[in-house]
């Protein structure tokens, strides 16, 4: 073969290769650019179906693009926030820590969230904004409506604001032999040294220092009756919830006070151990004395089927590695084991005419506290309820 014809059949050989190389290129390509409309088509359609509004930022806080399934959803006309700082966007008052939120997101991998509330014609509206850092340039910003969440938070507050309500009058109820006794005490006083007033007076000579010490007892015990009505008006009052700082000590002892004379009439014996110079938790006192109460009267309860002699109830305070702790020990029949796990259980109860909801409120209100209420199984006989509560900052 004659070399001009060689180089002709090379040309026509590279030529088919290349025309090959070139389809193959054209078929890859048309793949690429179906599987983009695919997920393009895909990603749209997702994004139809989130009712979420999306917006694009830059790292300075200038609002780039956005998505809104109905433009309707948008707070104002895009034109009023693109190209925008976020300073320019919102009211001053939230313009401040959705900035502080803004450059935490900058920083981070993980998304960052804030909540807030606008005034819009229709009501106050409560919103949940998540913001994410896409590269070094944008950050993604998510916002949903969240006002439905919230009446529903707030219609559960109230429901078992009064569900608690309804547990510390039938807790009351079963004191009521108690209260009436504690009042009477300084009332019976009251009157004693006022008798004894009247008599002296009717002496001769009059002993002066006599009347004066007798008033001085009425006083005491007028003092000793007024405090005995104030616990009670606080825990039926229907208040609302008051953070404080509060006193363990002084909360079990109110409730002991509460609780004193049903204890004696079940023939409870009470041992207190409480440690000095406990620093004070930050809590609801009302609500802390509802939770005492009834785990001193479940504990009174527990011990009925246990012999008279065998019935001791320990309450002890104590600094813990997580703040104060407060244990309810009694010696009563204990708990089995599918109990142990069900006791929080709301309208769980191993009481005939119990309701079932005076542990779980409790469980509830202590861990709004930020604490933890926990139930052990003791290593003869009874139980013990642990109350575990912050330190008030």
């Amino acid at each position: 073969m004659s070399l001009p014809v060689v180089i002709v059949v090379g040309v026509l050989l590279i030529q088919c290769i290349l025309f090959g190389l070139l389809l193959e290129v054209r078929r890859r390509r048309t793949r690429v650019e179906d599987t983009l409309r695919v997920t393009e088509a895909r990603n749209a359609a997702l994004l139809r179906m989130v009712p979420d509004l999306m917006f694009v930022m830059s790292r300075d806080g200038v609002y780039l693009d956005y998505h809104a399934r109905d433009p309707g959803d948008l707070f104002v006309p895009p034109e009023q926030f693109i190209g925008k700082h976020i300073g320019e966007v919102f009211p001053p008052e939230l313009a401040e820590p959705f900035k502080a939120v803004f450059q935490q997101a900058l920083t981070s991998d993980e998304p960052v969230t804030i909540e807030y509330s606008l005034q819009m014609p229709e009501g106050e509206q409560h919103f949940e904004t998540r913001l994410l850092r896409c590269d070094n340039d944008t950050i993604m910003t998510i916002v949903r409506n969240v006002t439905k969440r919230h009446q529903s938070e707030e219609a559960l507050h109230r429901a078992q604001a009064e569900l608690a309500q309804a547990t510390r009058l039938g807790a009351l109820g079963e004191v009521a032999a108690s209260i009436a006794h504690e009042v009477n005490q300084p009332l019976s006083a009251i009157i004693t040294n006022a008798r004894a007033c009247l008599r002296q007076l009717d002496a001769s000579p009059v002993d002066v220092q006599g009347v004066r010490d007798a008033l001085h007892d009425v006083v005491s015990d007028g003092k000793r009756a007024t405090d005995v009505i104030s616990r009670i008006r606080g825990m039926v009052k229907q208040a609302p919830q008051h953070r404080g700082a509060v006193s363990v000590n002084d909360v079990i002892e109110n409730v002991i006070a509460l609780s004193r004379r049903l204890l004696r009439e079940r023939r409870v014996h009470l041992h207190l151990t409480l440690a000095d110079d406990l620093p004070m938790v930050a809590g609801d006192r009302v609500q802390l004395q509802q939770v005492l109460l009834n785990l001193v009267l479940n504990a009174a309860d527990a011990m009925q089927a246990t012999m008279p002699r065998a019935r001791t109830l320990r309450i002890r305070s104590d600094r813990c590695p997580h703040g104060i702790v407060v244990s309810v020990a009694d010696s009563g029949s204990g708990f089995s084991d599918d109990h142990l796990r069900r006791v929080f259980t709301p309208f769980f109860t191993t009481k005939p005419e119990g309701m079932g909801i005076g542990l779980s409120i409790s469980r509830s209100i202590v861990e709004a506290h930020g604490g933890r209420l926990n139930l052990t199984q003791n290593s003869h006989n009874g139980a013990t309820f642990e109350l575990e509560l912050p330190v008030a900052s």
